[in-house]
């Protein structure tokens, strides 16, 4: 029969707790100025070896980020289905989350208002007519960055003022070079779609033929905002 597990030692601590410990066990594990008003559960385990430390640190590191991840897909995928209800203008899910509500309203009133292509569409404006694979070229236009498409659904639209006479524009391609790269492709839509106080308070997507002044618009994005360290 094989061994039970061993009972791993650990006790839940209070901040009040943690702010107890000497100033050398503090400063090993401040994360920031105000680390213990940010961080209002700790743990203490107790382990038998360095080599068992390291392991815990990081197996509670993967979770964390494999956590981090489920709950954004999760969100993602409740903004979806909230979308699919505005489009066929079904009465509001009933969800906590107002965030969620909001990205899902603007979502449905920009895939009405703005023209959008699928991949297919792409495809029969290239050759006249579907081939063997009808999302090419978009989704390699799409991996080079080139073009952005959101996802609807499972299926991408690609905006259609990004293409003139089936062909991405290449000011799309300078545009997403500047712009930072942790944007979703749907902050990206409603960048191009928003008024910009570089460009007098117009959209990017309706100067695309003011390079300059939109690529400016673009690397602004990059600062920092206004009051952060």
């Amino acid at each position: 029969m094989a061994d039970s597990p061993e009972i791993l030692p650990a006790v839940e601590l209070t901040p009040d707790e943690v702010a107890s410990f000497s100033t050398r066990i503090q400063d090993g594990i401040r994360v920031g100025e105000e680390f213990l008003g940010k961080r209002q559960r700790w743990i203490l385990i107790g382990v038998a070896s360095k080599q068992d430390a390291e392991l815990i640190r990081a197996t509670a590191i993967m979770v964390r980020r494999i956590a981090g991840q489920r709950r954004k897909r999760l969100t993602e995928r409740n903004v979806e289905a909230l979308v699919d209800l505005y489009l066929q203008g079904e009465e509001r899910a009933n969800v906590d989350w107002k965030l969620e509500q909001d990205n899902a309203e603007l979502r449905a009133q920009y895939l009405r208002e703005v023209p959008t292509y699928s991949a297919s569409d792409i495809h029969k404006l290239m050759y006249g007519s579907e081939l063997s694979n009808p999302s090419e070229p978009a989704s390699r236009w799409r991996r080079e960055k080139r073009v952005f498409a959101m996802h609807h659904g499972r299926s991408r639209r690609f905006p259609c003022f990004q293409f003139a006479d089936g062909q991405p524009l290449p000011i799309i391609k300078e545009v997403m070079k500047r712009l930072p790269e942790d944007m979703s492709p749907w902050q990206i839509a409603f960048w191009f779609r928003s008024g910009n106080g570089w460009l007098d308070g117009l959209s990017p997507e309706e100067v695309l033929g003011d390079r300059k002044g939109v690529l400016n618009a673009a690397g602004r994005m990059q600062e920092p905002a206004i009051g952060r360290r």
